[in-house]
């Protein structure tokens, strides 16, 4: 659990997002953020979605083998000589 403090600024009450929060949520300055009562609780979500690491095996699942396929002009790109000063 983390505490903040309320804090006055002009008319309305603050407090501070902990890093901790901000950091597993990857906040920015600038998100927007809503606020809820749910239940007694006050619920903050943020508005932008939280994304998510891919897997490799999670990516490698989407790839199709025919999207794989190279064309006559790939094989010829591929099998062509340095035109210039390429490091091979």
């Amino acid at each position: 659990m983390t505490k903040t403090t309320l804090r006055k600024a002009g008319g309305s009450a603050i407090t501070t997002v902990p890093a901790l929060i901000s950091d597993s949520l990857k906040l920015n300055i600038g998100d927007e953020l809503t606020w809820e009562i749910e239940n007694g609780k006050v619920i903050l979500k943020a508005l932008k979605p939280v994304r998510k690491k891919s897997k490799l095996d999670d990516l490698l699942d989407k790839f199709e083998a025919s999207q794989n396929v190279r064309s006559l002009e790939d094989e010829q790109w591929l099998n062509s000589a340095p035109r210039g000063k390429e490091l091979l």
